[in-house]
């Protein structure tokens, strides 16, 4: 079973969905601490960030512990409408996308997220499943690999970034465990949300799907 981890970002770029769709089970790390300038409160759009205002401190708290204030289901609509009114797809997209937020009855930023996710994945016909797991109790790859324990992984996923802490010494944890590792060939078209690719594109999976060309 392969299987990736990933914080529950909000409505991501296409390589997270790269990521989903080339896994068996998807993971939402929702034990994750909040980092004030990442990703899961805020989208780029347009080439702009849009970003959901908190009512918790932005750090030094777990992203399921973050609270979002009231009313941002009306403030991400319209920074979606102000971003994408003119877009090749926004007449026959933008009622699904704004019906995906509009559905979500939570001011928990993991739980947004989360059912954001599983919108979109449904929206985007990938049909991976995506669990939580129990609150880790280790750190880094040891984290990692604790989770994918969890799942019953026989390969990893991971995104490139993982290659920083993913050195020689956790690499040979993975071979002791059994579990094979990779790194995503994502090809990035856009580091925009994944609603900049629906807006604008006819088939919006033959960006989600593209991988590198092989070196």
């Amino acid at each position: 079973m392969k299987v990736a981890i990933h914080q529950p970002d909000l409505l991501p770029w296409p390589g997270f969905w790269f990521k989903m769709l080339n896994s068996d089970r998807f993971v939402l790390a929702v034990h994750d601490q909040l980092q004030k300038h990442w990703v899961q409160r805020r989208v780029m759009m347009r080439g702009s960030w849009v970003t959901l205002p908190l009512e918790t401190k932005p750090h030094l708290i777990p992203i399921n512990e973050t609270i979002v204030k009231p009313g941002w289901q009306d403030h991400l609509e319209s920074s979606i409408t102000g971003r994408y009114r003119g877009a090749r797809h926004w007449k026959d997209r933008s009622d699904d996308v704004l019906a995906m937020i509009h559905a979500v009855d939570s001011h928990n930023l993991a739980d947004i997220n989360h059912q954001l996710i599983l919108a979109m994945r449904d929206h985007l016909g990938i049909t991976t499943e995506v669990v939580v797991t129990d609150p880790p109790q280790e750190k880094a790859a040891d984290r990692v690999l604790e989770q994918l324990q969890m799942v019953g992984a026989t390969s990893y996923l991971s995104g490139t970034g993982a290659r920083d802490y993913l050195g020689d010494e956790a690499q040979a944890k993975f071979r002791e465990l059994g579990i094979g590792l990779e790194f995503s060939d994502h090809h990035k078209t856009t580091g925009d949300s994944i609603v900049t690719v629906l807006m604008d594109v006819d088939d919006p999976m033959e960006i989600v799907a593209k991988a590198a060309a092989p070196h």
